[in-house]
């Protein structure tokens, strides 16, 4: 466990050592760098990973309403630099794969390649987020816990003694660091600018994905210059908890081939 401080406060940071390609991996709205665990330990060896919790997630300080989706994409450039990383691999999933996409554009000579998994360049309208919002505020991350999952996973999973353990980490999210990051989410559309974002990419999604549908993914990776295209058939919108032996496998591969 590593901290790096920022103005907003301490930022929680989870590094593995190692002497070859290096991965940055970026979580989802709701979870903490927990998410990558089972992807991690399935690294081949000698690859090396840096993972953090979002600003009001996991073990992360919680910053006032008002940042946007580039400051959180400095954030993992701040966490880059402090792990002595120039460039790695990004890999991020939903508003973490947002995140990859604006660092491609703000530091593209720190990213090797993407590996955008259950994103886009919009993730839903804003007046969605603000109804959220509404909704935290109003009955707290609890009651909307229950109504998210299914939004989360596909059917396997739902039906997993595990789905209770994701639940339990979405409710127990600090409600004003969720909000704050619905807020940066509501105001956040790059579509117009992924013909920028020139370095391969590895876009992934679930058949089952309710948050970022089939549709919504591969119009990202048809608009994107140089992206592979990846379909979970059992997976819904986190494959990375839901399929982690897939996942890991062909993000290996793609990374492999990019790298050779």
């Amino acid at each position: 466990m590593q901290a790096l401080k920022r103005d907003w406060g301490s930022m929680h940071l989870r590094i593995t050592e190692g002497d070859g390609t290096a991965l940055v991996f970026i979580n989802s709205l709701g979870t903490d760098l927990r998410m990558w665990d089972d992807v991690v330990a399935r690294l081949p060896e000698g690859w090396s990973s840096l993972r953090m919790d979002k600003r009001g997630h996991g073990l992360s300080g919680t910053a006032p309403q008002g940042y946007g989706i580039p400051d959180l994409a400095e954030d993992v450039l701040a966490a880059m630099d402090h792990a002595g990383l120039s460039k790695a691999v990004i890999v991020g999933c939903s508003i973490g794969g947002l995140i990859a996409q604006h660092i491609a554009l703000m530091a593209p000579e720190r990213v090797i390649c993407l590996v955008l998994s259950n994103t886009a360049p919009m993730l839903g309208p804003a007046d969605g987020w603000l109804s959220r919002i509404d909704g935290v505020r109003a009955n707290g991350m609890a009651a909307m816990a229950d109504g998210i999952l299914p939004r989360w996973f596909g059917p396997d999973m739902l039906a997993a003694p595990e789905a209770a353990l994701w639940r339990t980490m979405l409710a127990r999210t600090d409600p004003e660091g969720y909000i704050a990051t619905c807020a940066a989410i509501a105001g956040t559309d790059i579509t117009d600018r992924l013909g920028e974002i020139t370095q391969p990419a590895l876009v992934i999604g679930g058949q089952h994905d309710q948050a970022t549908p089939p549709e919504v993914v591969e119009k990202l990776a048809a608009a994107l210059p140089r992206a592979d295209l990846t379909m979970f058939d059992r997976a819904g919108h986190l494959p990375a908890i839901e399929q982690p032996e897939l996942f890991t496998r062909t993000l290996t591969k793609f990374v492999e081939r990019t790298i050779q």
